[in-house]
């Protein structure tokens, strides 16, 4: 090999090298968390999130939509800030957080109503989360696979650098199974409704292990001059006022709701518009002794009332029959509201505890002796792969020797 062609090799390997060095680096530094077994929800004491719901104080949000960032690498590289502001504003929306990835975008941080947030994670598996309220961004990510320690460990990282922070997309990519929901702790918000998936199933059963996790529902759009992916998925969140603390407040209690619009294809952004600002709000969601009474701006076509294990508690057509009791089985209860044009709310829990205070504990504890067999693990595996990359190689040069 000439002279030229080892700086090109050397060029490639520090390129290549040293983005793989930092990752492994951060893989070598994981710990490894074991899990005490969850517990359903359980007490006297039922929580309403809604308990002190102002039905005049309905705010619409959308917390994940990308624009151009990273020189135009990531996807939302047609989308200027001022679009994304431009287009959500026409379709009525209060609030539009751009969620770049990991990047703060800075667009309109002169406004009271700004908030701050990004989308975490440089995963190919897509386990991404969004941190709103966010401070700083934190760049470390396992982008190849991921267990559950490294998914929990993230969770308790992002925490501190933001307000709140959501599981992105559970569903889509397979990002986050639905058996690791039984022990993932130490977060409030999953992002149940996101165009690219649904996933009520991480939902209920997060929730049948008894965590207290509220939903967030989004765009994530990546082109807002296409009409098809603007306001389609968003929260409705209950507060008089849009700023950080207080729309944080609102979710982290659960004071909110998801929308999923009732989608027409091709549909042009102006009649969007119009059918969005005929939206009906939810306007009574009342726990009386022990039962639960709903009701909407509008008629409603239909209830549906789920609980543990994701079981179907009710259904009604919603016109004399807008309520559910609570039976002494149930653990926590949701509610999914349908109009007849096919646009769903899906409300936030009610759940069981011992108290008011709502003591909730963390499922994970370190384990010092699984983390150091890890590492070494991980050290192994790596000195197997130089060894193997460098032995072809070196017989490659003696054999040019020989010559």
């Amino acid at each position: 090999m000439g002279k030229a062609g080892k700086v090109v090799m050397w060029i490639v390997a520090v390129v290549v090298g040293l983005p793989l060095l930092f990752f492994l680096v951060c893989y070598l530094a994981a710990p490894t968390y074991d899990f005490y077994e969850p517990k359903p929800f359980a007490g006297a004491y039922w929580n309403n999130p809604y308990s002190n719901m102002n039905p005049d104080d309905w705010k619409q949000c959308n917390f994940h939509t990308h624009s151009r960032a990273w020189g135009g690498l990531t996807n939302g590289r047609h989308n200027s800030d001022s679009l994304v502001n431009d287009v959500y504003s026409r379709l009525d929306f209060d609030h539009v957080s751009i969620s770049n990835y990991m990047n703060i975008n800075e667009f309109g941080a002169e406004e009271p109503d700004f908030i701050p947030c990004y989308e975490h994670g440089y995963g190919i598996f897509k386990t991404h989360q969004l941190c709103i309220g966010a401070q700083k961004v934190w760049k470390i990510d396992y982008p190849f696979s991921q267990n559950i320690s490294m998914k929990q460990n993230m969770i308790y990282n992002l925490q501190k650098g933001s307000r709140l922070v959501a599981l992105a997309h559970p569903v889509f990519g397979g990002g986050y199974k639905v058996r690791e929901m039984i022990y993932l702790s130490d977060y409030r918000l999953l992002e149940v409704l996101n165009p690219y998936g649904v996933s009520l199933e991480h939902w209920d059963v997060a929730l049948s292990n008894g965590h207290r996790v509220y939903i967030l529902a989004d765009d994530d759009s990546h082109d807002a001059s296409n009409p098809n992916l603007v306001g389609r998925r968003f929260t409705m969140v209950n507060t008089s006022e849009i700023n950080t603390e207080a729309v944080c407040s609102a979710l982290e209690n659960g004071n909110a709701y998801g929308v999923d619009f009732n989608f027409i294809y091709d549909e042009q952004l102006d009649d969007k518009c119009r059918r969005i600002k005929q939206l009906p709000v939810l306007t009574r969601a009342e726990l009386v002794a022990d039962t639960f009474f709903v009701a909407a701006s509008e008629h409603i076509k239909s209830l549906t009332f789920t609980g543990q294990n994701g079981k179907l508690l009710k259904t009604s057509d919603g016109i004399d029959d807008q309520f559910y009791v609570l039976a002494d089985a149930d653990t926590y209860v949701r509610t999914e509201i349908e109009f007849g044009d096919g646009t769903k709310f899906y409300l936030n829990p009610l759940t069981r505890h011992f108290n008011s205070q709502m003591t909730e504990k963390s499922l994970a504890h370190f384990n010092g002796v699984r983390t150091w067999m890890m590492r070494v693990a991980y050290i192994l595996i790596v000195v197997f792969v130089v060894y193997m990359i460098k032995k072809p190689a070196q017989s490659v040069e003696n054999e040019s020797d020989k010559r």
